[in-house]
């Protein structure tokens, strides 16, 4: 479930240490599971993986709650590192939905 890290670029290294399904909701977007990764020795817990109303998966990093608004915890600059950890939270879902 790790993603080696690019020499071009030093893109660091993503890995899925654990993905936590969800049974299918009513809701729009569809909350499938939360999932936790490691990126360059770093754990990132609470990554959320959401079915849009189109079928489209995508992930939204993890958020706290105060006083009714969701605030994120981390802040992803790089969008090829947010591109690499949706990647292998979406590929590891997919995989696990068709076995």
């Amino acid at each position: 479930m790790s993603d080696t890290p690019n020499s071009k670029n030093n893109t660091p290294e993503v890995e899925l240490l654990k993905f936590y399904p969800f049974e299918i909701s009513s809701k729009k977007p569809t909350l499938l599971g939360y999932a936790d990764v490691r990126v360059d020795g770093i754990v990132i817990k609470g990554f959320k993986l959401l079915r849009a109303k189109n079928g489209g998966l995508f992930i939204q990093p993890p958020t706290v709650n105060f006083d009714g608004k969701d605030y994120p915890v981390v802040e992803l600059r790089s969008k090829t590192l947010l591109d690499r950890i949706r990647r292998q939270i979406v590929d590891y879902y997919k995989a696990t939905e068709n076995a």
